[in-house]
């Protein structure tokens, strides 16, 4: 695993380590669910390119795809 370093004020590092543990694990869990937001954002537009398209995505499938976007918090 690769590591970094970021400079934060000292107030913030306070505030982080009074609320958890693990002050890395925090930026590491951060981290990933920024990352899986943008990937849901990419597939959302992807979807939306796929639906202009007009393909002839049968109701059940697009009920479906239009279920998973709103069940991501989208």
């Amino acid at each position: 695993m690769a590591k970094i370093s970021i400079s934060l004020p000292s107030e913030l590092v306070r505030f982080v380590d009074n609320h958890v543990e693990n002050r890395s694990a925090l930026i590491e869990g951060l981290l990933e669910q920024w990352k899986r937001h943008q990937e849901d954002e990419l597939l959302a537009e992807a979807c939306t390119a796929v639906d202009e398209l007009n393909l002839g995505w049968e109701p059940e499938w697009q009920n479906a795809a239009i279920m998973d976007l709103e069940a991501s918090g989208l």
